[in-house]
């Protein structure tokens, strides 16, 4: 009897975690790309985003991870249509990245925060 609590508790647990929809992955995606964003916007010099640098691993690390399990969902999905809307968030992450790009040497180290996010996305193709 125990036996099947516990797997009853792991299913809710492994169910309650899964995205299984569109707007879910928007909102997690947005979600992460505030918080990059956010950290971005605080950085003023070279120096503060090489600080920075570990928080930003982490989060595009995750964005990588949505990424995936968005391709993976899609192919398991193929009858659901996405919406073709770009994320205000994404614009604002934009216009982050670029004016840091500006900054001499910030360029390299936000592509080298990206490095484990790529491969993560490479891998999960």
């Amino acid at each position: 009897m125990i036996k099947g609590k516990k797997m009853i508790w792991l299913t809710l647990l492994m169910t309650s975690c899964f995205v299984s929809s569109e707007e879910e992955f928007r909102l997690k995606g947005q979600r992460i790309v505030r918080e990059i964003t956010l950290v971005l916007k605080g950085v003023e010099n070279h120096e503060e985003l090489q600080a920075a640098t570990p928080q930003l691993k982490k989060q595009f690390k995750k964005l990588a991870n949505v990424l995936v399990e968005v391709r993976m969902f899609r192919g398991e999905h193929p009858q659901y249509l996405w919406k073709k809307e770009p994320l205000h968030e994404s614009e604002e992450l934009f216009a982050e990245l670029a004016r840091l790009y500006e900054i001499p040497g910030c360029r390299e180290i936000i592509e080298r925060s990206q490095v484990d996010a790529v491969y993560a996305l490479l891998r999960g193709q």
